[in-house]
């Protein structure tokens, strides 16, 4: 029988929470991945990652199951990922692991979920979020803490305050303009006015 979405994320929560730093923060995705790695991959790939960051996190898993024999050490499997150059595409198509999301941000965005859809169970709420269906939006998620974490200067501020005003109005006529996402929203802001 297969797994459904609520139980196989329940399942790579588990699984991760038991993983050592830095692999307890990875994205739910490639939990059945690292599990997968002997304990002394994993001791690998956990040095490795505390270098390079999650960014290259596809591209160790890769290496570790396709050279597995010809990395020894974190050494070898750094100078491997020297040769390929950069980070591996994320099958999920443009996003990528250079902006992996941690822990934290599956939190916050389950929490939005759960916000806008507060009969939703927990469960269910973390399952959408290791889901594919929701993986853009974590990505969001991700490069809105990152750009905010960055944000030194004035100009960095403004034009990103800008921006988003910009694309919440973009987001307001695309709800207006479609009665399904209006009844939606009406479920978690009954005060929502339809513009036109």
């Amino acid at each position: 029988m297969p797994e459904d979405a609520v139980t196989k994320a329940k399942r790579r929560r588990r699984i991760r929470e038991s993983f050592a730093s830095p692999l307890n923060e990875i994205a739910l995705r490639h939990v059945d991945s690292v599990q997968a790695l002997s304990e002394a991959q994993r001791g690998i790939l956990a040095n490795v990652l505390q270098k390079t960051g999650p960014r290259f996190l596809a591209n160790c898993i890769d290496a570790i199951k396709n050279h597995g024999v010809s990395i020894k050490d974190e050494d070898d499997l750094i100078k491997w990922l020297e040769s390929s150059a950069k980070p591996q595409s994320d099958s999920r198509g443009p996003l990528n692991e250079t902006l992996a999301g941690n822990f934290e941000d599956e939190e916050q965005l389950a929490k939005l979920l759960l916000q806008c859809y507060p009969d939703m169970p927990q469960s269910s709420a973390d399952a959408l979020v290791a889901s594919d269906v929701m993986s853009a939006s974590l990505h969001v998620v991700v490069t809105t803490r990152q750009a905010l974490e960055d944000a030194k200067s004035d100009f960095v501020i403004t034009v990103l305050y800008t921006l988003f005003e910009e694309r919440l109005n973009v987001v307001a006529q695309l709800i207006n303009n479609n009665p399904a996402f209006v009844k939606a929203i009406h479920r978690s802001r009954p005060d929502w006015k339809t513009k036109n």
